[in-house]
């Protein structure tokens, strides 16, 4: 899978995680932007992304350490979830909650950035 139908792929994943959330805790316009503004619509879509057992390069994984705080640990990928409420009731967050933290939450007025924008940028030239 390319890096450029990754990223389509993750901004599905990220309309339909800010849906559930919105759905699931009843969030009007402002809290879902505030969710978004902390980085939980980020962590619901990483989870996303685990549970369809989409396979990312090495470098997506240092990036939602790095610029996120976002760890997910091996058992996400090796143990099987059986979300009996994940229709309705449950976000994959919560599912994966034990398997897929955010150390921190973001404290900004931006939205984050897509992981993906870090992994197309050029590198630095090199100076003597």
């Amino acid at each position: 899978m390319t890096l450029k139908k990754m990223e389509k792929g993750w901004s599905i994943a990220t309309r339909c995680s800010e849906e559930r959330l919105r759905r699931v805790h009843g969030w009007d316009e402002e809290q879902l932007e505030d969710a978004v503004r902390r980085g939980l619509v980020l962590l619901e879509t990483v989870c996303v992304f685990v549970h369809g057992c989409i396979k990312l390069p090495v470098e997506f994984w240092k990036i939602l350490h790095f610029e996120y705080g976002i760890v997910v640990y091996p058992s996400a990928l090796t143990e099987c979830m059986a979300p009996s409420g994940l229709g309705t009731s449950q976000t994959f967050a919560e599912i994966y909650s034990s398997h897929i933290v955010m150390l921190w939450e973001r404290d900004s007025e931006c939205p984050p950035r897509c992981p993906f924008e870090f992994l197309t940028e050029p590198l630095p030239l090199y100076e003597q």
